[in-house]
């Protein structure tokens, strides 16, 4: 039973508004994103050199987004060079990405929908690890109890995310320039909001 609640619409309203407010900045990161994304993109006799260089890079710059959407939602807006001086993070992002990865493919391997479940399970695991500066285990059980109950709110809110992100690639492709940042704000104040309603929830308990 779903005990939580997660507005959908509000947080994509929350991402819309902020792409208004902030829109160069955001569409600017979004360009930095997906262009350092498009390094794995090489000619075929130096892919798979270029795909690592690609994949290091990327656990580089979520770093840096993730500190930035987190901080931005607190209140504190970034300079947009931090996109790049969160190397604290680096190797417990990259090794709980792959650790992810493995869990993930694993789960689809045995049937569709337990990689779908584990995938929502663990998808707030990198937010714990930059926000309140966590280990790995420690994050994926914080993730774990913040995405219980819900896990189909989750797989509706993932869903309108594809499709925010495919309409936004369907407007002459230059919209997934700002597709994407209103995504990633989107999540930003899921995440915050799931945190806060957990905080409130077990100060309700105690104080009962």
């Amino acid at each position: 039973m779903e005990t939580k609640q997660v507005d959908i619409s509000k947080a994509f309203r929350y991402g819309w508004e902020l792409i208004k407010k902030d829109f160069w900045y955001f569409v600017g990161l979004s360009v930095v994103i997906v262009v350092i994304g498009g390094v794995s993109n090489s000619r075929e006799e130096e892919r798979v050199s270029f795909n690592l260089v690609g994949f290091l890079l990327n656990t580089w710059l979520t770093c840096g987004l993730l500190r930035i959407l987190i901080d931005y939602y607190d209140g504190k807006k970034r300079k947009f060079t931090d996109l790049f001086t969160q190397f604290q993070y680096f190797w417990r992002i990259l090794l709980a990405t792959l650790l992810l990865g493995v869990i993930i493919i694993l789960g689809l391997i045995f049937l569709i929908i337990p990689g779908v479940y584990l995938a929502l399970r663990y998808q707030f695991t990198l937010y714990f690890i930059i926000d309140k500066n966590m280990d790995i285990g420690e994050a994926m059980k914080r993730s774990a109890a913040l995405s219980e109950n819900i896990k189909l709110s989750l797989f509706q809110f993932a869903l309108a995310a594809l499709g925010v992100i495919i309409l936004g690639a369907i407007a002459l492709g230059v919209g997934v320039f700002v597709a994407l940042p209103i995504v990633w704000l989107a999540y930003a104040y899921l995440y915050r909001n799931l945190v806060a309603k957990e905080a409130n929830g077990t100060a309700a308990a105690v104080n009962k």
